[in-house]
């Protein structure tokens, strides 16, 4: 379970003070898309929280948009939470569309053991409103979507694993069974501390709290998160510490014009009351375990930017998420984000 999901890996990471902000103004552009691939592979295993694909667009400043476009209107519309629309802060909005793929240990197997990770496809579709200030960020997400045969995860991996001659998955027949996802979640970060390393390298800490509710995920985290870096830009680096595919790194943020490389890393915690991908569906009756109701999340990764292009690869790793679990979690992330 990646409980990259968990509880859905710490959303939306965000954006902060001024360090030595290489970046354009975030009106010069149509807004950026990003592809993300997160994948068990890199691991050496196959199980759990699989795979994860998506694709995100994240809008420039709502305020910058005419006055009856429907990115503007919806900003607006979505003024009544708190922060958003606030003096001090400028809106932004994302939508992202997802997949993902969860397996138990054996995937040869075609019926899985009762105690393991049950067989979960999702399919979902993410809307996010960023409220962001000069030292902290709000995001706000509604998450809607369908878990189950719905999903077409099943085909996707299977055609897959044909494709690069991997072991065949001959469960998916046992996969937890159709039921709509509804799920709301808010994500809050505030630069506690930045500063200079030499002439153009900088570094600097936030803590970042989350909570969600809904079918798909219930629970609350708090995670601190660190990056460091040459020709740091006023936004977080990479996909790490974040919920879904949301590309937080484009939030508010335009193209540069030189290179900026950054390392950065985070640890969280997450109290779990329900996480749908372990725990089940909550209207029809399906496979299930209990998954353990605090779990820990550590992630690192490496972003480079250049011009309108922003390139992220990271590794991150879960404690135990269930009680009989073979393998601990753990995924690689893979990100491309470009301007319009």
């Amino acid at each position: 379970m990646n409980a990259s999901r968990v509880a859905s890996t710490l959303m939306a990471l965000l954006s902060f003070g001024a360090l030595d902000c290489a970046a354009q103004s975030s009106a010069s552009h149509g807004g950026a898309w990003t592809v993300t691939l997160e994948n068990d592979a890199p691991t050496g295993s196959d199980n759990n929280y699989t795979n994860g694909m998506g694709v995100t667009w994240v809008s420039r400043a709502t305020d910058t948009y005419d006055e009856r476009s429907f990115v503007r209107r919806w900003g607006e519309a979505a003024s009544f939470l708190p922060f958003v629309g606030n003096d001090g802060y400028r809106t932004y909005v994302a939508w992202s569309l997802a997949q993902e793929m969860h397996t138990p240990d054996d995937i040869k197997a075609a019926n899985p053991p009762g105690d393991d990770q049950p067989y979960a496809g999702v399919v979902y579709l993410d809307n996010v409103v960023y409220a962001r200030g000069e030292r902290s960020m709000h995001a706000w997400q509604l998450r809607v979507g369908m878990v189950g045969p719905s999903s077409r995860a099943d085909r996707v991996q299977t055609w897959w694993h044909k494709a690069i001659d991997a072991d065949k998955p001959m469960g998916w027949d046992t996969q937890l069974p159709n039921e709509p996802i509804l799920n709301v979640g808010y994500t809050g970060a505030y630069l506690l501390a930045q500063g200079k390393l030499g002439k153009s390298a900088s570094w600097r800490v936030f803590p970042v709290v989350n909570a969600g509710l809904g079918n798909y995920f219930t629970g609350a985290g708090l995670g601190m998160y660190g990056e460091v870096g040459w020709n740091l830009v006023d936004a977080p680096g990479g996909t790490a510490l974040r919920q879904g595919f949301n590309a937080a790194s484009t939030v508010g943020v335009g193209p540069v014009d030189r290179w900026s490389v950054s390392l950065s890393g985070g640890v969280a915690g997450y109290g779990v009351a329900h996480y749908l991908p372990l725990d089940g569906t909550v209207f029809r009756h399906s496979r299930s375990v209990d998954s353990e109701p605090f779990i820990g999340m550590a992630t690192l990764g490496v972003t480079a930017r250049h011009r309108d292009f922003v390139f992220f690869v990271g590794r991150t790793f879960f404690t135990k998420t269930f009680e009989t679990q073979r393998q601990r979690a753990e995924f690689g992330t893979f990100s491309l984000s470009w301007y319009l």
